[in-house]
């Protein structure tokens, strides 16, 4: 096994099938109410490389206009996020 960095611990089986297909499930239903999004650079308004979503009172978001924060709601829909699980 390699070794790992200082502060990271590698848990193998922390999570068995099941409980996994579990968080699959809640990160399904997160996705279905706050779809994926692209971000954006600051500035050039150039995308990024990665589709995300949040969930909780505040998520993070970047825009070419207003650049990188947090807010309550979903850039794309205007809703606020789901809850935190």
């Amino acid at each position: 096994m390699p070794e790992l960095l200082s502060g990271i611990r590698h848990l193998p089986g922390y999570l068995d099938r099941a409980r996994q297909e579990a968080l699959v499930e809640v990160i399904r239903t997160i996705v279905a109410e706050a779809p994926l999004y692209a971000p954006v650079m600051p500035g050039t308004g150039k995308p990024m490389s990665v589709r995300m979503t949040n969930c909780g009172p505040l998520g993070w978001v970047t825009d070419k206009e207003r650049g990188y924060r947090y807010q309550p709601t979903h850039p794309a829909t205007g809703r606020r996020w789901p809850d935190m699980p």
